[in-house]
């Protein structure tokens, strides 16, 4: 019973996403204007490094409309694998032991998060905020996808398919460290048969008025 319930709610939720955005159809993405400077900050992190991501600007890509768990980006954060980035090439440059916080750690977790600390440590990508829309990205021809990585329905629409898409999953982004870092859970895969994908959180500190990334958060086990 439980897992029929399971599967109901599951499909209510791929059907609410699939309204919103529908599921084949490449949006024209256009820059967030009217909303407020918080937003605009984590909406500009988030377009930052996606643009870093997309190497071919005209390349149709995948984003997941269904949001990565906040918990998710705590529970990595917690795992204290934190590098920093070397300035050049935004390759890892040394693991930063300094950068995790326990007491921030526990700031960020009353803010952001309804879980104690020990729920946080078994979060999941589930349970995140819906949904990303057209409306927050920069990066033209983008299909929202409102199935989850993985299914025997995603595999069906896009597995062994002519076009290679690359495949984004973001979480929300957190504040940090006294608003001093914003942090974001990023994942990317290829849709091919290998199924390559990868999970990090993505840290960045506003320097000089802009926001650039500082660091990242590469854990062995979720690569």
């Amino acid at each position: 019973m439980k897992k029929i319930i399971y599967l109901i709610i599951s499909a209510i939720f791929i059907i609410s996403c699939a309204a919103r955005y529908e599921k084949s159809k490449v949006e024209t993405g256009a820059p967030i204007t009217e909303v407020n400077d918080t937003l605009k900050e984590k909406y500009a992190v988030i377009n930052d490094f996606l643009a870093t991501k997309i190497k071919d600007r005209s390349k149709v890509v995948l984003i997941h409309s269904k949001k990565i768990n906040t918990d998710m980006t705590l529970r990595i954060l917690k795992l204290n694998e934190i590098y920093a980035l070397d300035s050049i090439d935004n390759t890892k440059d040394y693991e930063d032991k300094t950068f995790y916080k326990e007491a921030e750690w526990e700031i960020a977790r009353k803010k952001y998060s309804k879980n104690s600390a020990s729920e946080i440590e078994k979060a999941t990508f589930q349970g995140g905020e819906c949904c990303w829309g057209t409306e927050i990205f920069n990066h033209k021809n983008i299909i929202f996808e409102p199935l989850e990585f993985g299914t025997p329905a995603y595999e069906k629409k896009y597995l062994f398919k002519p076009n290679d898409y690359e495949d984004f999953y973001f979480s929300e982004p957190l504040y940090y460290q006294n608003n001093e870092y914003l942090i974001f859970t990023f994942s990317h895969g290829i849709v091919s048969p290998t199924y390559n994908y990868g999970t990090n959180i993505v840290i960045y500190r506003k320097k000089n008025g802009k926001w650039v990334q500082t660091h990242i958060g590469m854990p062995n086990w979720f690569s």
